[in-house]
């Protein structure tokens, strides 16, 4: 089917995935494609729109969208435009009543209270025994709180095989065990790819839960880490196998949780046999798959609403403005619309390796600053490069404090967290979200923690930003008050610009 949206007065929408979070909303001017049925730009999708006029669009499958020439045209099936309200919160809660299904916990309450640690950027594909012990213990001796601590690619010796690599690992219940008692949740990164000479390949080839070509022979992907066959998630049985060997993990090993990444629709290329699936519930079922687990955490999801797992937002480099810090803000508020409140900002610094190993790369600790300062005040804190490795005294104290910004609004966000899980309602939401006023519709460097409480990060190289204060009486971290307007103000590098709704 084919529906036609028309833009009405100064209406604008948010929707489709949260990595095009910096390129919304849409208006009557914008030139703009996604196909989510091919692509769901590599992090958590919904085949949702939402406008500030009250209108809302949802669809059980993906769609695609064009928009161009003042007009919206979504091609897909079961498409529903609705209307609630006008604006963007009514929306917002017409979704939730009509098509979210608010039936969840959240996830476990320390992934919001405690600092998270994955050895991604710290390691690489080299994550080793001694390694990941060596980083636990440096994290406690350098006055770092312990928190959860991922091991992520690299700990098993082929992708498929959940059994960790001897060489690399002699002893990994030892380990688990030492990382337990110096405080430390343990998860491990999982995908569903097998590597096609693995031991795990030759046991399932001519089992039914591995993708399968249209003549029926064992599919192969080309992902990030190469060529590998994958398990088919849209049936039970592979779930039910990805399951038995998750199991065995935790019985085996202590181990706390999962990192559950990929999943991403363009790794299923057109010869993969989906019967008539979209490949898009591939990564439906996977987040669906993270439920099981309280600690678990995934880059990609669709139409996996009002769920109680975390989701972090994809790998950013480490830039102000290319795909960067200059994302973390409307990224994490389009997790919030597409329903997904509880989310990582990725890895403090950047989370992409290869930016990391550039030969032209250069490490900006200013950065790494406002990125943690940043992140301090959304629902969780992940760290890789570890700040005492590659800041010098001023600016490690810093992130310090940015760790104690964070705990001590911890109970604030874990409040919101569980009243996410009552109505519905996001723990980041956008300034137009909560004050529905349509020249804040276009605001990408502040956003509400709740509804009280207001954040203006710098995310820019300069000390100098303008911040915009909405209607009543706000209180600053510094203890300075301010009545709605438009205020420029010089934040230095030590300052997050925090500030409070006076309750009358």
């Amino acid at each position: 089917m084919e529906v036609k949206i028309i833009f009405a007065e100064n209406e604008k929408f948010f929707g489709l995935a949260v990595n095009e979070g910096i390129h919304m909303p849409l208006d009557k001017n914008s030139t703009y494609c996604l196909d989510l049925r091919e692509y769901h730009s590599g992090n958590q999708a919904s085949s949702v729109l939402l406008s500030n006029k009250g209108r809302y669009v949802y669809s059980n499958e993906p769609f695609k969208l064009m928009a161009n020439n003042g007009e919206i045209i979504l091609t897909g099936k079961d498409i529903v435009v609705k209307q609630n309200g006008n604006t963007l919160k009514s929306a917002y809660q017409g979704l939730v009543k009509d098509f979210y299904k608010n039936d969840h916990k959240t996830p476990n309450l320390l992934m919001f209270e405690k600092p998270q640690y994955n050895t991604w950027i710290e390691m690489g594909y080299d994550c080793t025994q001694e390694k990941v012990l060596k980083y636990a213990h440096d994290i406690i001796n350098n006055n770092y709180p312990a928190g959860v601590l991922m091991i992520d690619d690299c700990w098993c010796k082929d992708y498929g095989v959940f059994e960790f690599d001897k060489e690399k690992f002699p002893n990994a219940k030892e380990m688990v065990d030492e990382l337990h008692k110096l405080g430390f949740v343990v998860m491990l990164w999982i995908t569903p790819f097998i590597s096609s000479d693995s031991v795990t390949f030759r046991q399932i080839e001519n089992s039914d839960i591995l993708f399968k070509t249209k003549d029926g022979q064992s599919a192969i992907s080309h992902w990030w880490n190469g060529y590998s066959c994958v398990l088919d998630l849209t049936k039970k049985s592979a779930r039910d196998f990805l399951k038995s060997k998750l199991d065995y993990l935790q019985k085996t090993y202590n181990i706390d949780g999962f990192k559950l990444d990929a999943a991403d629709p363009e790794y299923y290329h057109d010869f993969f046999e989906f019967n008539d699936i979209n490949k898009s519930f591939q990564a439906y079922e996977y987040a669906k798959f993270g439920e099981n687990y309280e600690f678990s955490e995934l880059r990609v999801a669709f139409n996996n609403n009002l769920k109680g797992v975390a989701h972090r937002l994809r790998d950013k480099n480490h830039s102000w403005d290319y795909d960067g810090l200059n994302t973390l803000i409307v990224d994490g508020i389009m997790e919030g619309l597409l329903g997904y409140p509880y989310f990582c900002p990725d890895m403090i610094g950047g989370g992409m390796l290869l930016d990391f190993i550039r030969s032209d790369f250069v490490f900006d600790q200013d950065l790494y600053v406002r990125y943690a300062q940043t992140s301090s005040l959304l629902p969780m804190m992940q760290f890789s490069l570890l700040p005492y490795k590659v800041l010098d005294e001023r600016h490690q104290q810093i992130v310090l404090n940015a760790i104690k910004t964070h705990q001590k609004y911890s109970k604030t966000i874990i409040d919101l967290a569980k009243q996410a899980a009552k109505d519905g309602q996001m723990i980041v939401r956008s300034l137009n979200y909560v004050f529905a006023k349509d020249e804040y519709i276009d605001i990408k460097d502040q956003f509400m923690l709740g509804d009280d409480i207001m954040v203006a990060p710098v995310i820019s190289k300069s000390n100098t930003r303008k911040v915009v204060i909405p209607e009543g009486t706000w209180i600053d971290d510094e203890g300075k008050t301010y009545q709605e307007g438009i205020y420029e103000m010089n934040i230095p590098l030590e300052r997050l610009a925090i500030f409070t709704r006076k309750k009358d």
